[in-house]
């Protein structure tokens, strides 16, 4: 059959991200004896409607696989939903062709009923996607109903039936993204070439959804030698000196992440490598170094919280003191490190929210060291059905029972005092250049401007190194930074969850 694969993702910001999901599904189908074509909507201009008609008519699918990477953007106080968007497209796909659609992705996956319902496709994989799809394929050539594969949805006769997804060996062949999509503006953008090296999550954090529908909780890691054969090949094929790892948690176990890092040193090429996914714990001096001779310059360090309370709360595996070493081994290093907290889970409180805050200034401030370390902190937990937090919020009342999963909707602590919350981190953050606010999001409008600026002056990767740098100038050139606009976030975080206490299943996406 001709396929063509679709990614809807338009966040084509500095954090653009390659759809290497949607790619492992088009290389499966190919080695499956499928005519495939990965059409990348990400950079296609304000209106993509009038190249993606050009691409429909001059192909000429016989099946159209559709993307969703995310359903919205996950900031509780500038809320921007992407799921709008891929329902237009999908209206407009079906006024110029009348062939089968299917729908797939990490933001399908997360809620696949409600997607399937508001979305005019005719189904939905869930999950791992390679082998469904081309199941899914099989079927649809024989003119079957595929109501025994795995990880597939669909609706018959008002009803939805999806067979429950089976997460099998992380055996399929990687796919050459140089060969499926145009990964230059990504680059451009300061991004990298995608490598996954394993599927699924162990770790039982109570508002993460790897460990449900996306990847299931038992891991399944690829051979080190395979991967590294990946990125050899990336290398010489696509000249690409620049790749990141996007396993959910790249130092799970830690053993295969040794491996990989070993294996790596032991070639004769060099590379730079990040990865987006990265646990404090055993992030020592000696796996450090590790790291470093592999050629990692970046990690992204996901601690949510440095209040013993919080990381207990929000079941992370870890405790405070192995955030603490991990800081101090960093903080010795010549890495840039990204740090990520999110503030008013179950427990939060101002006192734990200025534990977090006091880490940073305590542990993460540059203080002429050569590490950099950006803290990024986020307002509000969002909540996905199937998730501990979700049960969580419904317990409390924060949602009702019948409420859209496709709407943002969040967790907050009745525990914590949002306007002194507030004025904490306004406070710090005027203080502390390292410091970065979720509420500042929308200034990656303007990253694209600010990429091309890196660019010309080359510096290095990843460009949100940079960060502190462009705001300890801003803070010395004006106080304002970080503390206007603010006044009226604390009333606005209290609109949000009141509306969602009296949400119902009548509300869409929006």
């Amino acid at each position: 059959m001709r396929v063509l694969l679709i990614n809807s993702n338009r966040k084509g910001d500095l954090l653009a991200a390659p759809p290497i999901g949607l790619c492992y599904v088009a290389e499966a189908a190919r080695d499956a004896g499928h005519e495939v074509k990965v059409f990348d909507l990400c950079f296609s201009g304000n209106d993509p409607r009038r190249t993606l008609s050009r691409a429909i008519e001059s192909y000429v699918p016989e099946i159209i696989g559709i993307s969703i990477r995310n359903i919205d953007n996950a900031n509780m106080l500038y809320p921007v939903p992407y799921f709008p968007e891929v329902v237009r497209l999908m209206n407009y796909i079906k006024e110029i062709t009348k062939v089968p659609i299917v729908l797939g992705g990490s933001g399908a996956s997360l809620m696949p009923e409600e997607v399937l319902h508001e979305c005019p496709a005719d189904y939905i994989v869930v999950s791992d996607g390679e082998k469904s799809f081309n199941e899914l394929l099989r079927s649809i050539e024989k003119g079957e109903k595929p109501w025994n594969i795995p990880g597939v949805g669909m609706f018959f006769e008002e009803k939805f039936h999806l067979t429950k997804p089976q997460h099998s060996a992380f055996t399929c062949r990687p796919p050459a993204l140089g060969e499926w999509i145009d990964v230059r503006p990504y680059q451009k953008l300061g991004g990298s070439y995608s490598i996954q090296s394993k599927r699924g999550c162990r770790q039982r954090c109570i508002y993460c959804t790897y460990n449900q529908l996306l990847e299931g909780n038992k891991m399944r890691l690829r051979p080190a030698s395979d991967v590294v054969d990946e990125i050899d090949e990336a290398l010489h094929r696509y000249s690409q000196k620049s790749f990141e790892f996007v396993d959910a948690v790249f130092n799970d176990p830690l053993e295969h992440s040794v491996a990989i890092l070993e294996e790596i040193i032991r070639k004769p090429w060099k590379a730079q490598f990040t990865a987006m996914g990265v646990s404090p714990r055993h992030l020592d001096h000696k796996y450090l170094d590790l790291m470093w001779k592999a050629g990692f310059r970046s990690i992204m360090v996901t601690p949510e919280s440095a209040a013993e309370d919080m990381i207990s709360s929000y079941g992370k595996g870890f405790c405070r003191e192995d955030i603490i070493e991990a800081a101090e081994a960093l903080g010795k290093s010549s890495f840039a490190a990204w740090w990520f907290f999110l503030i008013g889970g179950p427990g939060e409180t101002n006192d734990t929210l200025q534990e977090s805050l006091d880490f940073v200034r305590l542990h993460l401030v540059k203080r002429g060291r050569s590490v950099t370390n950006v803290a990024n902190f986020f307002m509000g937990v969002r909540l996905y059905p199937g998730t501990m937090l979700w049960d969580t919020a419904l317990e409390e009342g924060l949602i009702s029972a019948g409420v859209n999963p496709l709407r943002m909707l969040w967790y907050m602590s009745g525990r914590l005092d949002l306007d002194r919350a507030i004025r904490q981190m306004v406070d710090a953050a005027s203080r502390c250049p390292e410091i970065y606010l979720g509420f500042d999001e929308w200034v990656l409008a303007l990253s694209r401007v600010a990429a091309i600026v890196f660019r010309l002056l080359k510096l290095p990767h990843p460009y949100w190194r940079h960060f502190p740098a462009i705001n300890r100038f801003a803070l010395n050139l004006s106080k304002l930074v970080k503390t206007y606009g603010t006044s009226d976030i604390a009333p606005r975080l209290r609109a949000v969850l009141e509306k969602q206490q009296f949400a119902d299943e009548t509300g869409g996406a929006g």
